[in-house]
């Protein structure tokens, strides 16, 4: 097959505005979800994605296919919460469990998605109190049970997020494009893998840029060189596109839900591209 590529969805638990797909991340899914399905798509893990990259499958286990990930590790990707104004929400992990049990078992066979989490417990509590509602909802204590669950995985996604709630003068936060220095990285990446290998079970091997952004030095420079040092098999960014072999390792492509796209139909055309 010529030119097989495929497409990784990006969701966001805390995006919830209202309760259709535009304005909610839950609803979105859990529409995606089934006009996936019905079309003759079907979802795989991330990680069989970046071995078919690495040439170690061939074209024909991702023709067809799609991946999840779920950005900054918000208790709403596994936890049924109530959300200030909107409700209850079903958690993504739940959205999944009920398409399983909808659908059955083989309908999705390979039904998963990687949750990418802050390492860092004080920064994530500054973004908590700043940015969401004080309630504690980016915790660490449901990584170790969505590392064992079939249908999740914990990624990567850096030690504070380089979040601007955590220092607003800092003109530098807000982005990886300033993360420009060993020290940095080691302290970005590294450590912070390590901190979710304690608390989830298992070292990341992916990792999902902050904001989608990053710098030349650790895109050229810190994952291509120092590979025994971080363990990863690649790192995503959030330019719109499709993945393919010839795909940038270290800036894999992602759409975003409700910025690439804000309905079903809106979806199903994007990846008829």
């Amino acid at each position: 097959m010529q030119g097989v590529n495929l497409a990784v969805l990006t969701y966001h638990s805390q995006n919830i505005r209202g309760a259709q797909a535009s304005n909610n991340d839950h609803v979105a899914l859990t529409e995606d979800l089934e006009a996936i399905h019905q079309h003759g798509l079907r979802v795989i893990p991330l990680g069989r994605a970046l071995s078919w990259i690495s040439g170690e499958l061939d074209d024909s286990a991702v023709a067809g296919a799609i991946c999840l990930a779920f950005d900054d590790g918000c208790d709403f990707d596994i936890r049924d919460l109530e959300y200030p104004g909107h409700g209850l929400q079903r958690s993504f992990l739940g959205i999944m469990q009920d398409f399983v049990e909808h659908h059955g078992e083989d309908a999705q066979a390979g039904l998963h998605a990687t949750s990418f989490v802050i390492a860092n417990s004080e920064a994530r509590q500054v973004i908590d109190t700043r940015s969401l509602f004080g309630k504690g909802w980016i915790s660490d204590d449901w990584w170790w049970q969505a590392a064992a669950n079939s249908l999740l995985s914990i990624g990567n996604h850096g030690w504070d997020h380089n979040h601007p709630d955590l220092d607003p003068a800092d003109s530098s936060r807000g982005g990886f494009a300033t993360v420009n220095t060993l020290d940095q990285c080691l302290q970005q990446v590294v450590f912070s893998a390590e901190i979710i290998m304690e608390k989830a079970g298992s070292w990341p091997e992916l990792f999902a840029y902050p904001f989608g952004e990053s710098s030349a030095y650790i895109r050229e420079e810190f994952f291509p060189l120092c590979a025994e040092q971080h363990r990863c098999r690649a790192a995503f960014g959030t330019d719109p596109g499709m993945v393919t072999r010839d795909s940038d390792r270290w800036n894999l492509p992602r759409y975003v839900c409700g910025r690439d796209w804000q309905s079903s139909e809106e979806l199903l055309a994007l990846l008829s591209r």
